[in-house]
């Protein structure tokens, strides 16, 4: 387990639930966990929070995308130790969709390296609008 990582989620998440004028329990009680074990999550004592109690963290908190991202990434990193990590919002997306897994290994045979990804990203940037 890797305190570090836990310790930089836990006071990531601290940061925004008080920058957003929320006190502790209430946010404990709008993603269904205890006070107590909500406190330790933010002390880094304890492990993160669910795929479903992060999604409501960020709906409760009205965190934009680049936080929600945020979040994601930090709170995969506060899992693992020597393990890959993957963000919860990604790894969702990537179950739900087999062909996402599909391309990463045929980027992988092929040598797609960031040149080929920029195409794809820029395409799909500018999809978005």
């Amino acid at each position: 387990m890797n305190t570090d990582h836990r310790l930089r989620f836990g006071k990531y998440v601290e940061t925004l639930r008080k920058s957003k004028g929320k006190s502790l329990r209430e946010t404990a009680k709008a993603i269904k966990v205890s006070p107590q074990f909500y406190s330790e999550v933010e002390k880094g004592r304890s492990s993160t929070f669910t795929a479903e109690r992060l999604k409501l963290l960020a709906y409760f908190l009205m965190l934009d995308d680049e936080q929600t991202h945020t979040l994601y990434d930090m709170a995969a990193e506060s899992r693992s130790s020597n393990d890959i990590t993957t963000p919860q919002d990604c790894a969702d997306y990537m179950l739900c969709n087999s062909y996402v897994i599909e391309a990463l290994r045929l980027s992988m045979e092929t040598g797609a390296g960031e040149k080929e990804w920029q195409v794809l990203l820029n395409e799909l940037k500018a999809r978005r609008g």
